[in-house]
């Protein structure tokens, strides 16, 4: 993933999490909204993650050949 594409998914995780604190605050922790919003910060810190493995790994192949 790219720079970019990491610095833009990091404000998206950001936002979300903003987006999270605050149904959290209207509805509580058990608010099908406050879940919702849970499940899709979760997909956005996975993607993040899962760049960070991809890149580690190609480094990893790079230093065995």
């Amino acid at each position: 993933m790219d720079t970019l594409l990491k610095l833009q998914v990091k404000l998206e995780i950001e936002k979300k999490r903003n987006e999270l604190y605050d149904f959290c605050k209207r509805y509580g922790f058990l608010h099908s909204n406050t879940i919702q919003c849970s499940q899709e910060l979760d997909q956005l810190i996975n993607q993040l993650f899962k760049s960070f493995t991809a890149l580690r790994e190609e480094r990893y192949e790079y230093l065995i050949i």
